[in-house]
């Protein structure tokens, strides 16, 4: 006696649990519908499913992989977001549950983008010559060709003096060591 055939929603609930499918159940479930119901495959019918989900795993797995063999730091939130969309689809509309594929690479995306924001905020933090000369000019500009003392642009060329000769007392420091 064969095995009987299975029904639609025991096929999402695999589905749902990250049961894989494989080519040949997806055989043996078409090959059961057509023995139980005639000729042809019913649409939304066990192995219309079978074969759907096994398309969709397919496709996350293949996805994922391609994802996998690229540096942690160059996964993009865009594609980290794309992968937990396919492995949603793969477990019949499922969340991925913590630790899962998608959810990792979900964690390394926001890793990404903070340490991106955290260097773009330490470049920020120094301020040129250039920075401070824009700001005496709008201030300049603003107050009738003054600048007060203490202002935001007095401060600013301040920081940027200090900045400048901090750089070229390091380099000195530098050079000096080396020529010893």
């Amino acid at each position: 006696m064969s095995e009987r055939l299975p029904t639609r929603e025991e096929i999402v609930k695999q589905a749902s649990q990250g049961i894989l499918f494989t080519p040949e159940q997806v055989h043996n479930i078409a090959k059961k519908e057509l023995e139980s119901n005639g000729p042809g495959i019913a649409a939304g019918g066990p192995a219309a499913v079978a074969q759907s989900f096994y398309d969709k795993q397919q496709n996350f797995l293949e996805e994922a992989t391609k994802l996998a063999d690229k540096p942690a730091a160059s996964i993009s939130k865009e594609e980290a977001s794309h992968i937990m969309s396919l492995e949603t689809k793969a477990l019949g509309g499922q969340r991925p549950s913590k630790g899962s594929l998608s959810s990792t690479l979900q964690s390394i995306a926001d890793q990404n983008i903070a340490e991106a924001h955290a260097d773009n905020k330490e470049a920020d933090a120094f301020i040129t010559k250039e920075d401070a000369a824009k700001a005496m000019h709008d201030e300049a500009v603003t107050h009738g060709g003054t600048v007060a003392k203490g202002s935001t642009a007095s401060q600013l060329q301040s920081i940027a003096d200090k900045t400048e000769h901090l750089k070229h007392t390091l380099a000195d420091n530098l050079l000096g060591k080396a020529k010893e």
